[in-house]
């Protein structure tokens, strides 16, 4: 299993949006999130 981080170490620079984004991605190419 791979896994995929996201961090920055200051809030409000767009980690959770970027996550969502490309968790929906990969869903849509038919892997599992």
């Amino acid at each position: 299993m791979r896994h995929v981080m996201v961090m920055n170490s200051k809030g409000g620079c767009g980690k959770s949006t970027l996550s969502t984004n490309i968790a929906s991605y990969f869903a849509t190419e038919g892997f599992k999130t």
